[in-house]
């Protein structure tokens, strides 16, 4: 658009410049009246929509202030990196890059945090490993990898946090080559007896969303921060998501505008529900079961690519399993 007005605007000046006349205030002028100062700066805002369109689709953010409309995801199937692998998988998390997949397994009777990566998004799963600077002999569970790898979030009972109990844990790295340092209990807002698991990022790592048991039984929570060198504010229940039941699970994408997390509203099982929002200053919609996964039974624990269109999760059944979907 932008090169179609520059183009006019020439051919204003040729033709002004072959009858002798001045471009500077007529060719402005003539412009201005066809468009009106409003005019043009819709075409330049035109422009620059069309051209961050790509950018905007794979940063997720706001999505221009447009809520997301929910798509049902595709076939259904069992995720390659575990085939034939007997014990249970849980809790999986990716990177951005979708090399690194962080899950927990209980080969030995005690949840603990592995790893499968591989070295191409084409290239097969090499073999899982249990990721041992990140484990304990105390229950590890539902770790959350950060998009540049460089940060991970998980739950554990291990002994040195705030109080006893399941508490969150962060570890980092200076590169993706480096051993994960040991985790440090998460202080910014834990007291007294709460129970936090289920660590969720934001692709920025500047709204986390969590459950917690602070308010009597399992609901979702969401805590912000003005960069990630500041501490985590206080956690806000999420009151248009959380119900009398167990509600916790989440996976935030879309710059943190959409969100999909576990229920047990429907019953004693796990369901998936969805919700959305045009901003980070507008609440999350009423909840929706997310139908798609019924067939399985008990699923939870989903990640989704910030785009919306991967979604990874495990159905705990015995023994509980990794799947994934694509729309």
């Amino acid at each position: 658009m932008r090169k179609l007005w520059l183009s006019l605007l020439l051919g204003w000046i040729v033709a002004l410049a072959a009858n002798g006349c001045s471009a500077d205030q007529r060719v402005l002028g003539r412009i201005s009246a066809l468009l009106g100062d409003a005019g043009l700066a819709d075409a330049d805002a035109a422009d620059a929509d069309a051209g961050d369109a790509d950018a905007g689709d794979a940063d997720g953010g706001d999505a221009g202030g447009v809520a997301e409309v929910w798509v049902p995801f595709g076939a259904i199937a069992p995720h390659p990196a575990f085939a034939g692998l007997p014990a249970s998988q849980a809790d999986p998390t990716l990177t951005a890059d979708e090399l690194e997949l962080y899950f927990t397994s209980n080969p030995n009777s005690d949840y603990d945090i592995w790893l499968v990566k591989r070295e191409s998004g084409t290239a097969p799963w090499g073999t899982p490993a249990k990721v041992d600077q990140l484990s304990s002999t105390s229950l590890d569970e539902t770790p959350e990898v950060s998009a540049d790898g460089l940060t991970i979030y998980l739950a554990s009972e291990r002994p040195g946090g705030v109080t006893p109990g399941r508490r969150l844990w962060v570890s980092h790295r200076a590169k993706r080559t480096d051993l994960w340092q040991p985790p440090t209990p998460v202080t910014d807002f834990t007291t007294g007896a709460d129970q936090d698991t289920s660590p969720s990022l934001q692709r920025d790592q500047l709204m986390m969303v969590f459950a917690s048991l602070r308010g009597g039984d399992w609901d979702l929570y969401a805590t912000t921060r003005q960069s990630t060198a500041d501490p985590w504010g206080p956690p806000k229940a999420l009151t248009t998501l959380n119900s009398t039941a167990f509600d916790w699970d989440p996976a935030v994408y879309r710059g943190g505008n959409s969100i999909v997390f576990a229920s047990r509203r429907m019953g004693t099982l796990n369901s998936l529900f969805h919700a959305t929002r045009a901003s980070a200053a507008d609440s999350f919609s009423a909840p929706q079961e997310a139908t798609e996964f019924d067939f399985l039974g008990n699923a939870a624990d989903p990640w989704l690519s910030d785009d919306g269109k991967h979604i990874v999760f495990d159905s705990r059944q015995s023994p509980s399993r990794i799947y994934e979907a694509w729309r």
